[in-house]
Order: C-alpha cells, then structure tokens, then sequence
C-alpha cells in the first residue's frame, strides 16, 4: 500500500475514533442528566407521601406496582446487563484500536490492554446471551 495513502488512512481512522470518543462522552453526559433527573423525580413523590399507611396504599394501587416493577426491569433484566457489555466491549475495542492506529511508546501497551478487555467484555456478553437462552432466564415480569 503507498505509504501516503496509508498515512491517510490513519488520519481517517482516528478523526473516527476520536468523533466515537466524543460521541460516547456525550452520551455518559446526558445518561448521567438523565438518571440524576429520575432520582430526583423518584425523591420528590416518595416526599409526597405523609405516612407510611399513604405509602403502604400507594404501593397496593396498580399504579404503584407499575412504579415498583420499573426498577424491578431496569435491575434485573438480562438484557439490560448484556447490552451494557456489548457496548462496553465495542467502545474498549474501537479506543483501543485507535490508540494501536498511532502507537509509540506507552499508547502501544495501553491500545492492546484496551482492545483486549474490549473483547473480553463482548466474549462475557455472548457467554451471558447464551446462558440466558439456555436456561430461559427472564426479567420478573
């Protein structure tokens, strides 16, 4: 391959790698916003309540169970932690190809550390799917 094209290859590759970065940044950001936003929705209904007996009512209520069952999906559900895997992995695999893209020096050993714990998150992803399926676990529905 002409080494100028290969030069320009590498510039594409790691503008890329650097837009991804920014982009997953980005997203942390506004998942953080996010969750801080919901805390502090959940904070202000339970100070809603006066008693324990208003809380303990609430609870029995449709609408109650709904809001108990929210957290029940979002901790217990498989899903959730495999797709949390996935993109972990692929986010830790693609930085640490792009650090492997400009190697010298220390970015050379902390690109193959990267991109192998990249790919040791997506092999405990699919090892996880594949228990799932197997057993049938599900989220408490």
């Amino acid at each position: 391959m002409d080494p100028m094209t290969q030069g320009q290859l590498k510039e594409w590759f790691m503008m890329l790698v650097t837009f991804g970065l920014l982009g997953w940044i980005a997203y942390l950001a506004a998942s953080m916003v996010r969750r801080k936003q919901k805390n502090d929705m959940q904070k202000a209904l339970l100070e809603k309540f006066s008693s324990a007996h208003d809380f303990a009512e609430f609870m029995q209520s449709p609408a109650g169970q709904k809001y108990v069952m929210s957290f029940a999906d979002a901790i217990t559900s498989p899903r959730n932690s495999i797709l949390n895997s996935i993109r972990t992995g692929f986010v830790l695999m693609f930085a640490g190809m792009g650090c492997l893209a400009g190697a010298n020096g220390g970015w050379l050993i902390f690109g193959w550390v990267s991109f192998l714990v990249g790919i040791g998150f997506l092999v405990s992803a699919g090892v996880a799917y594949f228990l799932t399926k197997k057993t049938d676990w599900k989220s408490q529905e």
